[in-house]
């Protein structure tokens, strides 16, 4: 399916797992305890390269973002591939069941009104009172459309049914929720209520706060087809204008940062819904402003998330983004972006509450982004051991390459000055780099493609992509088409399917028997139907059985052979390269490489 594609091609998993995950950068892979499973030393990869993860652990699985998120939210296909291509501002093509946008922002504006009437009766006095202490006027209340949500359990769902609303249908809106027993309730219960708005306008969802420190500070509208916190950001229908005039956005993380600057006069505020900054959320941003300052909070978790949003959502310590010219955000003046610094402990809504007439003079001092960088990069790493300034070199390099020689001589002074080395060894260094040509700046000596025996260097022995693709595609078509083979498809992993809709297809298809191939097909979900019908539409019709049985054979040990380089890559990955491989490492590649060799024993298939 093209849309999938398209998805992955908009997405960026590091992102899609940050949302659940702490992932910390080791090498050029993301480290991180699995989120399936309790364990003490990470086994979790995320490779945005090949833009997978994988558990080493306990789990011994991975897969794309699809199968991230089905797993993640104990979800279906169907159900990942609506949240993925809505986060990627997909319209899928195929199978597109009915459309109830427009009834999703009619549902969610009748419950932002109703919401709002509660807060001005005695049941909101709590949330009434708790915007008393957070001094946030009327005025802003009603700009804002603050509400409560009451502590009843089906207030909302019988003001919706009063009004004829479907109650199924606020169901799919997230504002209520159904039970296995098929009961219905409000999902949001005693709370402030903060409704979302998209830049139209349009009500799609809501943030709500508890009162009582009951359960979790934060709640948000589930993913639908309208809302997805990801590529939302708070505010915007309010300050777009603001921000298009001045060309110049202030993005801070809190509805309450956004609604005290905005109460202040500072119209240009808008808010992340979130720590990281995501690359969706840019790109609503990119024809409005040249001048991005990033206010998240500046604790250790604030800080980590500024880093995170500057390398995944900006692309700024991607070089090959970076070069992209064609990029508005980046051409001509990649440095439009900058850092604002607060008093350690304050946020920027007590800041500006406290100290309106400063929020101005602290925008205009936010400092440029490598200024911001610098200090950051040096204290991640230990200057006093072999290369740990070269590594600080490494780090930056990606932003060095794309500066004028004038702002380069002052950052190189800068960080000569903040490594303590001389400035023509920092030029030297740089020049260096500069000559390996977009080296990936790893130490090479244990790359993926080294063997420990050293007689088969495997990388340069795939086969291409188009047999690779065929063997998938070929596969399925021999399984679904040929019950005798049942016995052979069932001894595959799953994970050699490389396609999401493949890979579901196969894991469906295992769980029924020859005898009710019918059965499968029939349940099969419009999407992978729709997959299901190409299979069966471009694969090779095999003459006899036997040669089906031989054409199986032989694409199951290529598309295991793909599986088998791809595991072999990740194993290495998931290796520190400031080390030497430990025993255990060397034993399982040397296990790998085996297993990858006996699979050029099998001939070729014809395509």
């Amino acid at each position: 399916m093209a849309d999938i594609d398209q998805i992955k091609s908009k997405l960026d998993i590091v992102e899609i797992v940050s949302e659940k995950v702490t992932l910390r950068k080791s090498g050029r892979t993301y480290k991180a305890n699995c989120p399936f499973h309790n364990e003490k030393t990470p086994s979790f990869i995320v490779d945005p390269q090949r833009q997978t993860w994988r558990c080493f652990g306990a789990c011994s699985t991975g897969g794309d973002i699809f199968a991230f998120v089905m797993k993640s939210d104990n979800s279906e296909f169907s159900d990942a591939l609506r949240i993925l291509a809505e986060r990627a501002g997909v319209e899928l093509s195929l199978g597109q069941p009915n459309s109830h946008s427009n009834d999703f922002y009619s549902i969610n504006k009748l419950a932002e009104e109703f919401f709002q009437e509660l807060l001005l009766k005695d049941e909101g006095k709590l949330a009434s009172s708790y915007l008393d202490e957070r001094k946030v006027n009327q005025k802003s209340r009603e700009k804002f459309s603050l509400g409560y949500s009451s502590k009843t359990s089906y207030s909302l769902k019988h003001h919706l049914a009063f009004h004829d609303v479907e109650l199924d249908l606020a169901v799919d809106c997230g504002l209520l929720r159904k039970t296995d027993q098929g009961s219905i309730y409000d999902f949001f219960r005693g709370r402030l209520m903060y409704p979302i708005h998209d830049r139209r306008g349009r009500t799609v969802g809501f943030g709500a706060r508890t009162l009582d420190e009951s359960g979790p500070k934060y709640i948000n509208t589930p993913a639908t087809q309208v809302f997805d916190k990801r590529s939302t950001l708070y505010g915007l229908h309010i300050a777009h204008d603001s921000i298009r005039g001045r060309e110049e956005v202030v993005i801070v993380e809190g509805y309450m940062d956004v609604i005290a600057a905005h109460e202040h006069g500072f119209s240009n505020v808008i808010a992340s819904m979130g720590t990281a900054l995501t690359s969706e959320q840019v790109a609503q941003l990119r024809t409005s402003a040249s001048s991005y300052v990033l206010a998240l909070d500046h604790d250790q978790a604030g800080m980590e998330a500024t880093i995170r949003s500057l390398e995944t959502a900006w692309k700024l310590f991607d070089r090959n983004q970076r070069n992209r010219r064609s990029d508005q955000l980046f051409a001509p003046d990649p440095f439009n972006i900058r850092v604002l610094a607060l008093p350690s402990g304050k946020d920027p809504d007590e800041f500006i509450r406290t100290s309106p007439e400063n929020w101005g003079k602290v925008v205009q001092k936010a400092l440029p982004v490598l200024d911001f960088l610098v200090p950051i990069v040096v204290e991640n790493f230990d200057l006093n051991v072999p290369r740990g300034k070269a590594k600080v070199i490494e780090s930056l390099y990606p932003l060095l390459i794309g500066l004028d020689p004038f702002d380069k001589d002052r950052y190189l002074r800068l960080i000569a000055d903040a490594i303590q080395s001389d400035q023509k060894l920092v030029e030297q260094m740089l020049t260096s780099l500069s000559r390996q040509k977009g080296a990936s700046f790893r130490n090479k000596q244990y790359a993926p493609n080294r063997t420990f025996d050293g007689d088969v260097n495997f990388e340069s022995d795939e086969p291409d992509r188009d047999e690779y693709t065929f063997a998938e595609t070929q596969t399925l078509f021999l399984l679904f088409s040929k019950p005798q083979l049942r016995d052979i498809g069932l001894t595959i992993n799953g994970e050699c399917f490389r396609r999401a809709d493949d890979r579901e297809l196969f894991m469906k298809w295992s769980q029924y028997d020859s005898k009710n191939m019918n059965s499968f097909v029939d349940n099969l979900d419009h999407y992978l139907k729709d997959r299901y019908h190409v299979v069966m539409s471009k694969a090779f019709q095999s003459s006899v059985d036997i040669d089906s049985e031989t054409d199986l054979k032989s694409c199951i040990v290529r598309i295991e052979r793909r599986r088998l380089f791809e595991y072999r890559d990740s194993l290495m990955s998931s290796q520190s390269t400031d080390t030497p491989p430990s025993d255990d490492l060397k034993n399982e590649l040397t296990d790998v490489d085996k297993r990858i060799r006996e699979t050029f024993d099998v001939p070729r298939i014809m395509i």
